[in-house]
């Protein structure tokens, strides 16, 4: 009987305390709602691990996805134990406080409940960005490894703007154990051999492949070709100051070479084999941007034959930062070199056709 007159009591407390909470702060944006158990399950996915935000004074924060009307918002519910010391204790007092202030520089009421075992849950404000100890003191969230980065999962948007897609092999983190080897021939790492050397520089070799196909327009694996890979022909060139050499014929001269340049050089650090010798994402993300900034690419000019020839660029002097020198002839590209089983009559009638 004592257990059960203990839980009497405490409802008895929590609705009296939510007759109070009738009276809130007249600058709140809207009064606190009173929300059943099976709305905050719902919300938390049954208070699951994977929306467990952390663990406070007098119990567990779940993150939670909730209705207010026809309007959807993201809010932080706490589960106070009562068989934690002064856990209901402790509950009531946060919601006799909060529901009489409200101020922007708090994490504020949004209203409250209670579970099957009568423990106290409060809903507050959601804080997407975590709290000063973790931007201190902890290390940074666990970062997205794809794993599959190739031109056919970027996809194009109304805008134009490219979106990653197909996270199927994606990874969340440093998963233990880390899984075998997958990806794509011609865009895979081919420094990820076992399963213990993935990590976010698998995703940079990928990236700097799908640099070179876009300058190039060269498949990543294209057997028409000599070496059939893209990286294979175009790093030497870049690494011996051809930069021309490699640049799609369908795109007319660039404006700027030397923004042009830096670019080729970042793809080809980035398929550096050695995964400590490539630079972070954040390094070559900063690049493009500066790149951007110096560059106005001109649209594709897409030719009516094919088959033409592009002029190409016998000598690449540098003369100072600057002012360069190209030097132009009319003799045929190394860009088209082709293996010895593809004739170009044959090639001819596929391009043509």
């Amino acid at each position: 009987m004592g257990y059960l007159s203990r839980k009497i009591e405490e409802s008895c407390n929590f609705f009296h305390w939510k007759k109070k909470l009738k009276k809130a702060h007249p600058n709140r944006p809207s009064e606190l709602t009173e929300f059943s158990y099976s709305q905050l399950h719902a919300a938390t996915n049954g208070f699951s691990k994977h929306n467990l935000l952390g663990q406070g004074s007098h119990g567990f924060v779940y993150k939670a996805q909730l209705l207010n009307g026809r309007k959807s918002f993201v809010a932080a519910v706490k589960i106070n134990k009562q068989s934690e010391i002064n856990g209901g204790a402790a509950a009531e007092n946060e919601l006799r406080i909060l529901s009489r202030v409200y101020q922007l520089r708090l994490v504020n009421l949004l209203g409250y409940g209670l579970d099957t075992a009568k423990n106290i849950l409060t809903v507050v404000e959601f804080m997407p960005n975590g709290s000063l100890y973790e931007l201190l003191h902890c290390s940074t969230r666990p970062p997205v490894i794809h794993r599959d980065i190739k031109s056919s999962n970027a996809l194009i948007d109304e805008k134009l703007h490219a979106r990653l897609g197909d996270f199927g092999l994606a990874l969340m983190g440093m998963s233990a154990p880390p899984p075998p080897p997958a990806g794509t021939l011609g865009y895979l790492d081919p420094g990820y051999l076992a399963p213990g050397d993935v990590s976010t520089k698998c995703d940079v070799f990928s990236f700097g492949i799908l640099l070179l196909e876009i300058m190039t327009g060269r498949n990543a694996i294209d057997v028409k070709y000599s070496p059939p890979s893209v990286m294979d022909w175009a790093v030497p060139l870049i690494n011996s100051g051809d930069y021309a050499e490699i640049f799609d014929p369908r795109i007319g001269t660039p404006e700027n070479c030397s923004s042009l340049r830096q670019l080729a050089e970042v793809a080809a650090r980035c398929v550096t084999k050695a995964a400590a010798e490539r630079p972070t994402m954040a390094e070559v993300v900063r690049c493009l941007k500066a790149v951007y900034k110096r560059v106005r690419i001109p649209p594709i000019r897409w030719r009516v034959n094919c088959m033409r020839e592009p002029s190409r660029v016998d000598k690449h002097e540098l003369l100072d930062d600057s002012k360069e020198m190209v030097k132009i002839s009319m003799v045929g590209s190394r860009r088209t070199r082709k293996v010895s089983n593809v004739s170009t009559v044959e090639l001819d009638n596929n391009m043509n056709g």
